[in-house]
């Protein structure tokens, strides 16, 4: 595998890794956008917009249909977070060249369609179509309320704003059906023009061949972007929690309980520590023999399920559990009592079982062109160092069962949020 890194100008970034192994070419452009509630609905509505058509294909019937004659060519677009910076990002899927039986040039084909997309979108002078916006508008309100039906979902996003609550900039990742409501048409084209002039871009390749097209590509893309600073993430300053832990519940319509324990996470992600820190989650939570799971569910039968939420990005840490109502208070006591376990050691036994699962974890994104991608992205916009997934590889090894308990010390309580089922209307 070969990993290329460009500076198209001030604010175009692009990234390309060609391996002959992949059957597919996979392009993503990504903007790093604002922060704030607002802007997450804002751009959640522009990328449903801008991936339905565009003036060459105005309607997503003719969209799909140029699509299949890329050899069934499969665009997406997502919004999503990394610290306090909210991520835009349209993809474009399409097998190589070498597959192709009539002579159709499929990658050139299917970076023209990414490049339609995004720079000549199908608008009404200086607004989108109402119909397509506000088609998009129901899906995203839809999208928004559907994660009050998820519980633990829920739960975890209930108690990160809470965990939040001192950074104003912070919002859920798709924002609030409020704001969506409030948005039209026309403001959203203003945000389009807003990340043109204003947001950075990485663009990510993951090819089986064809970088110079890529690179090609890459220089159009800049052509139509502004003068831009680089952009990383903007991630939030460490606060210590206080010392005496809040306490926040909340009542619906549940059978299951949910229990969440929130924390403060006290660490820098360029202190070169990222190692331990994925070994000490493997052996508290994310194993299947993890900490966690064995004393809290299997050995004390205290919840249906339990794991954790690390967020490095934002420095914070949501442990969560499922449990029956009357066992919420033993269970977190028992989250809390393995975590402060966790300070005293690990065994050679359980880092050497957790270590070959995370490697073989790690291995598979390597066979994973959007995985690969967002591997290189996220270290990019973090300021981490563009490390191929062999490199962070051959660092797990040299973790000592001494450096991953230390990463405990870093996770510090700061409340306890109770999703409490009641009796009327149970789901």
């Amino acid at each position: 595998m070969q990993y290329e890194s460009h500076k198209i100008k001030d604010g175009v970034e692009l990234c390309v890794i060609v391996d002959k192994k992949f059957k597919t070419n996979t392009v993503s452009i990504t903007y790093i956008g604002d922060t704030g509630s607002r802007a997450a609905s804002d751009y959640a509505l522009l990328s449903g917009v801008l991936s339905r058509s565009c003036r060459a294909y105005p309607s997503l019937k003719q969209l799909n249909i140029a699509l299949d004659g890329l050899y069934d060519a499969q665009l997406s677009a997502d919004t999503s977070r990394c610290g306090l910076s909210q991520l835009v990002t349209f993809s474009i899927r399409s097998l190589d060249n070498r597959y192709s039986i009539d002579g159709t040039d499929i990658t050139s084909g299917a970076l023209d369609v990414l490049y339609s997309i995004l720079f000549d979108p199908d608008v009404n002078g200086e607004s989108f179509s109402a119909e397509v916006f506000q088609s998009e508008r129901e899906q995203l309100k839809d999208a928004i309320n559907g994660i009050r039906n998820m519980r633990q979902s829920y739960a975890v996003m209930q108690c990160t704003k809470e965990l939040m609550r001192r950074e104003p900039r912070f919002s859920p990742r798709l924002g609030t059906v409020a704001d969506a409501d409030s948005a039209t048409p026309a403001e959203i084209y203003e945000v389009y023009k807003n990340i043109l002039s204003a947001c950075p871009v990485r663009i990510c390749a993951v090819l089986s061949d064809g970088a110079d097209r890529v690179k090609e590509f890459a220089c159009k893309v800049a052509e139509r972007i502004g003068e831009l600073k680089n952009g990383n993430a903007v991630t939030p300053d460490f606060s210590a929690p206080p010392k005496r832990l809040r306490r926040i519940t909340e009542d619906a319509p549940i059978k299951q309980d949910v229990i969440c324990v929130g924390c403060d996470l006290d660490c820098d992600e360029s202190d070169g520590k990222e190692a331990e820190r994925a070994l000490f989650n493997e052996i508290f939570f994310q194993n299947p023999t993890s900490r966690l799971f064995e004393n809290v569910r299997e050995k004390l039968s205290l919840c249906y399920y339990v794991s954790a939420s690390p967020m490095t990005d934002l420095k914070k840490y949501v442990i969560y559990a499922g449990v029956d109502g009357k066992n919420a208070k033993k269970a977190e006591s028992e989250i809390r009592s393995q975590l402060e376990l966790m300070k005293r050691g690990v065994s050679a036994e359980e880092l050497k079982r957790c270590r070959l699962t995370l490697k073989n974890d790690l291995l598979s994104i390597k066979d994973s062109p959007s995985r690969l991608s967002r591997w290189y992205l996220i270290r990019a916009l973090r300021g981490l160092p563009a490390e191929s997934v062999d490199e962070y590889i051959s660092r797990l090894d040299r973790v000592t069962a001494d450096d991953a308990a230390r990463a405990a010390f870093s996770v510090l309580p700061d409340m306890v949020y109770h999703l409490k089922g009641g009796a009327a209307n149970e789901i």
